[in-house]
């Protein structure tokens, strides 16, 4: 059967297939969303149980084998995702290593405006890269996974890309070609455009401007990053890395993914994979694990504290999401569970390209009909009649 919906008009499957965001256009604008459903065999207990226990404004939970989305709330809205960003930008830095154009060895030399704008930003997270200096790529990877570096996230973008501008256009092209579609992304690293010159802006964007996405494409999106490059997941399953070693710019990073097995919130099978935080996201924090023996990502997103000042932490909101599942294991084998999917591009073209052809198909057929009781009419019928009388 046709991933196109049963019944819809032809019109508006052409209009669903191609609707991508306009990326001529600098300021992107969020879409009408739908609300994802709750099939009415989901365990009530367990909807109670998040209910009173997760304190986040959006999540969700997906089985990355079968797509089909375990638990959620608002995960259709999109939100401000902060440095959940990152993920994206190190997709496209392991995209160019695979191109050729990067290699992890290759060494970068830190441009001024790096160090003026990124490095010692009180504003900002950042490894503290000096201008003039030499890093390697797989360094600046550990800078951007271990410290979230804003300075080493915008050094290896700017490489590949020449400018900041040019590397969100590029990761807003490869969204949109994975069928992304209601999302905003203004910098490479998630960082507020207002902690940013304007110099860096794209054009058309404000000091109000914000990456923003929702937690089920925010899933989506690092499923689609580590199963192309599994690579990562090497990265942030460590607990440590020397960055520069044996230079006068060596230093240990230690993990902040509390949830890595040993750390505060220990959980066996975390593997990653990325916090984020600004003023108007929240805590947030995407995760990749295995849990009742499936590879699944969690994605908690607007964690604020609490009325009585108590800090909540997405590590802990993320351990209840998980740990709730465990109770449920035939919750997998659910039917009527929401997928977490989107059509491609190339999924969408090659719908377009067959829709049209039933339509044309369509169209010929109904002309054939016409034709055909145009022969049987009356008149036509007079005529051939009365010419065969003269013959």
């Amino acid at each position: 059967m046709s991933v196109l919906s049963v019944g819809v008009t032809a019109s508006a499957q052409v209009e669903n297939i191609t609707k991508i965001p306009n990326l001529s256009k600098d300021i992107q604008e969020i879409t009408q969303y739908e609300a994802i459903e709750t099939p009415e065999n989901y365990p009530q207990e367990l909807l109670d149980w998040y209910a009173s226990n997760i304190d986040a404004r959006s999540y969700v939970v997906v089985d990355t084998e079968t797509n089909k989305i375990l638990a959620q709330q608002e995960a259709n809205v999109p939100y401000p995702i902060a440095s959940m960003s990152k993920v994206m930008a190190m997709y496209m830095v392991y995209k160019a290593i695979d191109e050729g154009k990067l290699a992890l060895d290759t060494k970068i030399t830190i441009p001024q405006e790096i160090e003026d704008y990124f490095s010692f930003n009180p504003e900002m997270s950042a490894v503290g890269l000096y201008a003039g200096e030499e890093y390697s790529v797989e360094d600046l990877i550990h800078g951007v996974m271990f410290l979230s570096g804003n300075d080493a996230t915008s050094a290896l973008l700017w490489e590949i890309y020449g400018s900041e501008q040019a590397a969100v256009q590029a990761i807003r092209v490869q969204l949109t070609d994975w069928g992304f579609t209601n999302f905003e992304f203004y910098t490479v690293s998630g960082i507020p455009n207002l902690y940013l010159p304007e110099e860096l802006w794209i054009e058309g964007s404000n000091e109000n401007s914000e990456n923003k996405m929702s937690a089920a494409d925010v899933a989506l999106m690092s499923q689609y990053v580590v199963e192309t490059y599994p690579a990562l997941l090497d990265i942030t399953s460590k607990y440590e890395y020397v960055f520069a070693e044996g230079t006068e710019n060596e230093q240990v990073f230690y993990t902040t993914n509390l949830l890595l097995d040993g750390q505060a919130y220990g959980r066996e099978g975390i593997t990653g994979l990325k916090s984020g935080m600004t003023d108007a996201a929240g805590r947030n924090f995407v995760s990749t694990s295995t849990e009742n023996g499936r590879k699944v990502i969690a994605v908690v997103m607007g964690l604020f504290d609490r009325e009585d000042g108590l800090a909540v932490t997405t590590y802990w909101e993320t351990e209840i999401l998980l740990d709730a599942l465990l109770d449920y294991p035939d919750l997998y084998q659910l039917e009527g569970l929401a997928s977490n999917k989107h059509l491609t591009r190339e999924e969408r073209e090659a719908e377009l390209a067959k829709l049209s052809e039933e339509n044309a198909q369509a169209e010929l057929a109904e002309q054939g009909i016409e034709l055909e009781n145009r022969r049987d009419s009356p008149v036509t019928n007079f005529m051939r009649n009365l010419f065969n009388i003269f013959q």
